[in-house]
């Protein structure tokens, strides 16, 4: 009998804790998955940080390589550009100064088969044309009368005359300065070529 009555008592028990543990089972289900995906959540987040700082920090090496090759490239066409425009100055000036001496030669001969034959000075560049036989000074214009004289593309620098008009591009070369904007001209009273923005 008492052991009868053990067994009962134990198989209450049994049914109270199968009923506890039944009713406490979504509980402790929904505490335990809430854990794993507290943790997974706090793990992903994590990743993400990760992978987001990497990212980001390639992305500002790659912008900072690039952006440092165009300002090299830069530094180097502006560097060819002032090369460019001091050698146009340079040729230029010699061009001028080979014109200078041809009308100086071509006046000298002349005043040699012409006795007192000179050149007028309106006609020619150079700043002052001497000769053996005579001399003649050019007269310069002034540069606000030049700056409120000037034609459609400026003056020419070689006679001040305002009668310019553009030029075809001849050459390589001339296709080349297209490159920095550097356009040829032609001066319709003395016939010089030159270039300019």
């Amino acid at each position: 009998m008492v052991e009868e009555q053990k067994r009962a008592a134990e198989a209450v028990r049994n049914r109270q804790r199968a009923e506890q543990l039944k009713a406490n089972l979504p509980s402790l289900i929904e505490d335990r998955v809430g854990e794993h995906i507290q943790k997974l959540e706090t793990k992903l987040l994590s990743d993400f940080k990760q992978k987001g700082q990497k990212a980001i920090e390639e992305s500002t090496a790659v912008l900072n390589e690039q952006l440092s090759e165009r300002i090299e490239t830069l530094e180097q066409i502006s560097s060819i550009q002032s090369r460019t425009i001091v050698n146009l100055r340079d040729s230029s000036k010699i061009a001028d100064q080979k014109v200078s001496s041809v009308v100086n030669s071509i006046e000298k001969s002349l005043g040699e088969a012409v006795p007192g034959f000179t050149l007028e000075a309106s006609q020619f560049a150079a700043p002052q044309i001497e000769s053996n036989a005579s001399s003649t000074q050019m007269v310069k214009v002034d540069p606000q009368e030049l700056e409120e004289s000037k034609g459609k593309y400026g003056f020419c620098p070689n006679c001040t005359s305002t009668n310019v008009r553009r030029a075809y591009r001849q050459g390589l070369w001339e296709e080349f300065l297209r490159l920095f904007f550097i356009a040829p001209f032609r001066c319709r009273a003395c016939r010089h070529k030159f270039y300019r923005f």
